[in-house]
């Protein structure tokens, strides 16, 4: 196992777990590290493990056993991953947020290719740059994701779309998660999110609205079919489970 570098949030040392989890050919019953070997394990501080471990434990996956230590439960077959991320927020709310975050951002490219500055042109383009290299880093970006899109918002000179974005910036926030959450062991998925960044971008600086709103749509919609399609696996992928353990 590669250590994570520097102090990362939760959701990296989640997809590290599983990773561990899954090399190590650890099975549900089996005993996991102590908290003081993860953070040894991945370079950490104790305190963004036990974080992670709070997920985890939330979620059913792990088990604390005063005395004994730390166990691996069973899940019934799912992705560590996707049983956190498909608990993270309720579908209903997930959905609401999907929809206002389309809402605004599609009309606030098309503002921002008409209103925007060289300054906030540069500053959007800086926020992607900052993105690519978290994630080659191996951070999962969600603050730097949202930075891009904020920038944009900034970018459209309205200020009630500006207030609106940050008034529900802590669920938006909690969708880029779990997006991100996801995508982190599908191949190639960081490069098709760049690729549609750099399609937006490109709108807005040649100030075509139309086509920066059909970009940010088009990406705000693929991402969307991402993330139900991901929750729909691993709820079939579950059903099957179960649907095999009862004929046996």
């Amino acid at each position: 196992m590669k250590p994570i570098k520097k102090k990362r949030l939760f959701e990296e040392i989640i997809v590290a777990m599983e990773q561990y989890i899954q090399e190590e050919n650890i099975q549900p019953g089996d005993k996991l590290p102590s908290e003081n070997e993860l953070a040894a394990i991945f370079n950490v501080s104790k305190t963004a493990v036990r974080e992670a471990m709070s997920v985890l434990s939330a979620n059913g996956i792990i088990e604390t056993r005063p005395g004994s230590g730390i166990f691996l439960k069973d899940i019934h077959g799912e992705s560590i991953v996707m049983r956190v991320t498909s608990n993270l927020m309720e579908k209903t709310d997930l959905q609401e947020i999907l929809d206002v975050r389309r809402g605004l951002e599609v009309e606030a490219a098309a503002l921002a290719a008409i209103r925007g500055t060289e300054e906030q042109f540069a500053k959007i383009k800086k926020a992607h740059e900052k993105l690519v290299e978290v994630n080659k880093a191996g951070w999962i970006g969600v603050d730097e994701d949202y930075l891009f899109h904020y920038q944009i918002i900034l970018a459209a000179g309205n200020t009630i779309f500006r207030d609106m974005f940050q008034a529900v910036s802590q669920k938006l926030k909690e969708a880029i998660r779990i997006s991100k959450m996801q995508s982190m062991k599908i191949e190639g998925m960081w490069q098709q999110a760049y690729r549609e960044h750099e399609e937006i971008m490109q709108a807005l600086f040649q100030r075509d609205a139309e086509s920066a709103a059909k970009a940010m749509r088009s990406h705000l919609l693929r991402n969307e079919g991402k993330i139900w399609a991901n929750l729909q696996g691993d709820k079939d992928k579950e059903a099957e489970q179960k649907k095999g353990t009862k004929k046996r």
